[in-house]
C-alpha cells in the first residue's frame, strides 16, 4: 500500500509498504481525507510532532476485509479521529501522557491506502450522507459537544469567539436549538460567510465589543460563551471571559499545543465555570442524524478535490495564505 508521511519539517515522502493485519481490528480502505490548516502547520513544523508521522485527521473509507455482522465488507464508514491511548492494563500508566490520541497529530493519521482499527473507531454512513459531507461530521460532533456542555435554554444569547468552520457549526447548532449566537471575529470574509449561513448577530473583537454585545442583548452580557481554540487564542480567551455574565459558563473548544495565560482574577470575580471540549466522539451518531435529516446544510461549502500525491503542494498553499477560505473543504482522494 501507499503511505504518505512526514519525516521532518517541510519534508513528505511517499512509501510503498505492506499492511500488517492486527488481531481484532477491521481493515479499512481509506477513500477520502479532509485536510486543513492544522495539517499544514504539522507539515511546516509549527505544530510539534514526533517524526515520522502520517498526516490526515479526518477520513472516510470502506470495509476491506470480510467484515462482520455490524460492518459488512464494502460498507462505507467514517473513521474516528480520536481513540483511547493503548494500554495493556498491567504497566503503571504515565499520567503525563494523553489518554486520548488524535489521528494525524498525536498518532499516525489517514493519509494511506489502508488502516486497521477496532469497530469502536468506526461509524456506518447512511446512503443519504455523501463522503464529502461525512468528512465534516466530526466537526459537527465536536460543536454539538460544546453546546451540550453549556446546558443552554431557548432564547439565551451565547458568544461564539472565532469564526472558523467549528465556530460556524456551533452557531448553526445553537440556532437549530432556538438559541441566539453572537459570532465574534475580525475577519470580514468569515463574517460575510457566517451571515450567508443565517447567523444574524456578529461583532468585531475590538474595543467596541462590549457595547455592541449590549445592543444585541438589551444591555446585558451574554448568558454563556464558547471560545474556539484557533487564531489569536490569548485574545479569544480574554474575550470569552469579558462578554459572559457573572455566574455563568465558558467552554473552550478545540486543541492547542502550548500553555495559555488565563486571568483567574476576572474568572473568580465573575464566578465563572470553565470547561474544556477537545473531542466529540460520543456525539458522532447525533451529528450523522443532523446531516442525514438536513438539519445542518452542508451544501454551502465548495469542494476542492485532488489526488493524495498533491498533499504537499496543498499544505504549502495553506501556509502561503493569510487565512484559509472558511467556505471551502479540501479533500485528498485516494481512489
Amino acid at each position: 500500500m501507499n503511505v504518505w508521511k512526514l519525516t521532518a519539517a517541510n519534508t513528505m515522502q511517499k512509501e510503498a509498504v505492506e499492511p500488517v493485519p492486527e488481531e481484532g481490528k477491521r481493515k479499512i480502505r481509506i477513500t477520502k481525507v479532509f485536510v486543513n490548516r492544522s495539517d499544514a502547520l504539522l507539515f511546516s513544523g509549527a505544530k510539534k510532532v514526533r517524526y515520522p508521522r502520517i498526516p490526515g485527521r479526518f477520513a472516510v473509507g470502506l470495509i476491506a476485509d470480510e467484515g462482520s455482522t455490524h460492518f459488512p465488507k464494502g460498507a462505507r464508514v467514517l473513521v474516528h479521529t480520536a481513540f483511547p491511548a493503548p494500554t495493556d492494563g498491567v504497566e503503571k500508566r504515565d499520567y503525563t501522557e494523553d489518554d486520548i490520541l488524535l489521528r494525524g497529530y498525536t498518532a499516525d493519521g489517514f493519509l494511506r491506502d489502508f488502516i486497521y482499527v477496532t469497530e469502536d473507531e468506526l461509524s456506518l454512513l447512511p446512503e443519504s450522507v455523501s463522503d464529502e459531507k461525512a468528512l465534516l461530521i466530526q466537526h459537527i460532533a465536536l460543536a454539538n459537544a460544546a453546546v451540550e456542555k453549556l446546558g443552554l435554554h431557548r432564547g439565551e444569547h451565547v458568544a461564539v469567539i472565532g469564526g472558523s468552520m467549528l465556530g460556524i457549526f456551533i452557531c448553526r447548532l445553537l440556532i437549530y436549538r432556538q438559541i441566539s449566537p453572537i459570532l465574534i471575529d475580525n475577519d470580514a470574509k468569515r463574517i460575510e460567510f457566517a451571515k450567508s449561513c443565517g447567523i444574524y448577530y456578529t461583532a468585531p473583537e475590538d474595543e467596541t465589543l462590549l457595547e455592541k454585545v449590549g445592543v444585541i442583548t438589551g444591555g446585558r452580557l451574554t448568558d454563556n460563551a464558547v471560545c474556539i481554540m484557533t487564531g489569536n487564542m490569548e485574545t479569544h480567551c480574554k474575550t470569552a471571559v469579558s462578554v459572559t455574565k457573572p455566574g455563568r459558563s465558558v467552554a473552550f473548544c478545540g486543541q492547542i499545543d502550548h500553555p495559555l495565560p488565563i486571568d483567574l482574577n476576572a474568572i473568580l470575580k465573575k464566578r465563572l465555570t470553565l470547561s474544556g471540549v477537545s473531542v466529540g466522539t460520543e456525539h458522532i451518531p447525533a451529528a450523522i442524524n443532523l446531516v442525514a435529516n438536513g438539519a445542518i446544510d452542508l451544501g454551502v461549502y465548495r469542494k476542492n478535490v485532488r489526488g493524495a500525491d498533491g498533499a504537499e503542494a496543498l499544505f504549502k498553499e495553506f501556509l502561503s495564505m493569510a487565512s484559509i477560505p472558511v467556505d471551502e473543504i479540501n479533500i485528498l482522494s485516494l481512489v
